[in-house]
């Protein structure tokens, strides 16, 4: 079962990449809805609030997991503007992704630090490979998997705890060549059958009784929900009344959630299937995002006939709930873990995201005022997913972070975003940055790379116990696209940094960077390549 679901969404900000997760029970017992909540919501003190740490710096994260290890992995745009996969130990961040990396796209992490994932190498004469499957631990390093077909991309979608992977491998790059297939703990691949009239098959999820859920495609153009238990024979569950149905995620209670009649705004819904009690319709233009380990679903919601998302949560129990915070015009929930903690995003105003928690008890929670002494400037977005013990993985301007609950943190500094005005060739560039430490006792020092061939510059800082400010300016004589590295290192040798693009055009006129123009690029991808996953109409369009 993956630890944390990921989906591509096209949403109110235009192009924005949100997470769903969905989390292991803890121990033998089961979860109960807000049980544990004041744990998992995080509490300093008596206050409910979250340490910062910054993972990788950039302008946005895309998806990502996190276990209650502490251990996260996630895709970000690095400073050669690809898409790549990163890993957290809970310490530092590496890039796992193979040499000559051109596109990773994380499938997940289970909650031994595995991950799963697929990656398009660059060629010399352009352009990449096919997508090709990948496994990493911190024990193994990076195993290459074995795939189908030779012309035909393959895809990770899940690992469960039992080091089991599951995902879709193309016989060739023809259309309908794609198949389900699985990875064993071993690496062993096995192509998953299909039942009688299915044509081409997709795998989805895997729980840890190394059941597999997913989809198939029929002659006639319907698609069905799949299942596939621990000996791979296939069980066909069919469309539940509709003619396309797929599932998304299935759970240790071998509970399904997907989605059904997809080519329809009007009609599409998310479900819920349970053993012994079969589907049931979440509600009309509603989007699954995760399902937990006791039976809640977590997503956004549409209704009938409006076009601006609303987060909800169900289970078969409570119904349907909207979580829509009051005096928001949109949100979307990503991720609720097995105490029925939800994280997700809200916007006050359209395009202008903000990371969102709920509870039981509490309620909605704007995250941005829970932040324990945060650097000057930074906002976090979007809570992409939360583990059990209340970590959360985020989203913020200063790219992918880790807001740790009960106020932990990290002793290496913690940095806010690139301040700037408008770059301009020719003429003094100024930038500040603000940062944070919780060792009062450490002094610090700061280069920062002007991405224009000479290597990282020691500049100027200013700091009181704790709190401090780096300044910086540069002038740029030619124009073109440039990556702005600040890196701030502590007297202990623990350093971090952030990093952002920036174009120079002779009259400071705004243009499309190439940055900018790759991470459209890569959303148009990712919409692309997910079987079954949605995009209904950004928030504002019809």
């Amino acid at each position: 079962m993956r630890t944390f679901r990921t989906k591509p969404i096209s949403t109110a900000t235009g192009l924005l990449v949100l997470a769903t997760a969905a989390a292991t029970a803890i121990g033998a017992g089961q979860a109960t809805p807000g049980e544990l909540e004041q744990h998992t919501a995080g509490s300093y003190a008596g206050r409910d609030i979250y340490g910062i740490v910054n993972l990788e710096g950039g302008s946005f994260a895309f998806i990502g997991d996190i276990n209650a290890r502490g251990q996260a992995a996630f895709e970000y745009f690095g400073t050669d503007g690809e898409v790549h996969v990163g890993y957290f130990n809970g310490e530092r961040t590496v890039d796992i992704s193979p040499p000559g990396n051109q596109t990773s796209l994380l499938g997940d992490l289970n909650d031994k630090g595995e991950v799963g994932f697929a990656s398009s190498i660059a060629l010399p004469a352009g352009g990449g490979t096919p997508f090709r499957p990948y496994r990493w631990s911190a024990a193994r390093g990076l195993t290459p998997l074995a795939y189908l077909g030779a012309e035909g991309p393959t895809f990770v979608t899940a690992i469960n705890n039992r080091s089991e992977i599951v995902g879709r491998s193309a016989l060739t790059n023809e259309n309908g060549a794609y198949r389900a297939v699985r990875w064993t703990a071993t690496n062993r691949l096995i192509s998953l059958p299909a039942p009688t009239g299915i044509v081409q098959t997709f795998a989805s999820d895997i729980n840890d009784n190394n059941v597999t859920v997913g989809s198939g495609d029929q002659t006639s153009g319907s698609s069905s929900v799949l299942r596939w238990d621990a000996a791979a024979r296939p069980t066909n569950l069919g469309g539940f009344g509709t003619s396309v149905a797929f599932a998304s995620y299935n759970n240790n209670r071998g509970e399904i959630a997907g989605m059904l009649d997809t080519l329809s705004p009007s009609t599409i819904s998310a479900f819920l299937w349970t053993p012994g009690r079969g589907p049931v319709r979440i509600g009309t233009r509603t989007v699954t995002h995760q399902l937990n380990e006791i039976g809640q679903v977590v997503g956004r919601n549409y209704g009938p006939t409006g076009d601006i998302p609303r987060a909800f949560l169900y289970s078969r129990t409570s119904g349907l709930v909207d979580l829509h915070p009051r005096g928001l015009v949109a949100s979307e929930a990503n991720d609720v873990n097995d105490y029925g903690v939800v994280v997700g995003l809200g916007q006050r105003v359209l395009g202008l995201n903000t990371a969102y928690r709920w509870t039981r008890a509490g309620g909605p929670v704007d995250l941005n005022t829970r932040l324990l002494n945060p650097p000057e400037g930074l906002v976090v977005r979007s809570a992409i997913a939360i583990s059990n013990n209340g970590d959360i993985l985020a989203d913020a301007n200063v790219g992918v972070v880790v807001l740790r609950a009960n106020g932990g943190g990290t002793d290496a500094p913690v940095l806010g975003p690139i301040v700037h005005d408008s770059a301009r060739l020719n003429q003094p560039f100024p930038i500040t940055l603000s940062f944070r430490d919780r060792n009062p006792g450490d002094s610090h020092s700061a280069t920062v790379d002007w991405g224009d061939g000479g290597g990282p510059q020691p500049v100027s800082l200013r700091e009181y116990r704790g709190k401090g400010e780096v300044r910086g300016t540069h002038t740029y004589t030619r124009e073109g696209d440039f990556v702005v590295i600040v890196r701030v290192r502590d007297s202990a040798g623990r350093a971090t940094q952030v990093f952002e693009q920036i174009t120079i055009r002779e009259l400071g006129t705004p243009t499309v960077s190439a940055l900018g123009a790759r991470q459209a690029q890569a959303g148009a991808l990712a919409a692309r390549l997910g079987h079954g996953r949605i995009a209904l109409p950004a928030s504002g369009e019809k």
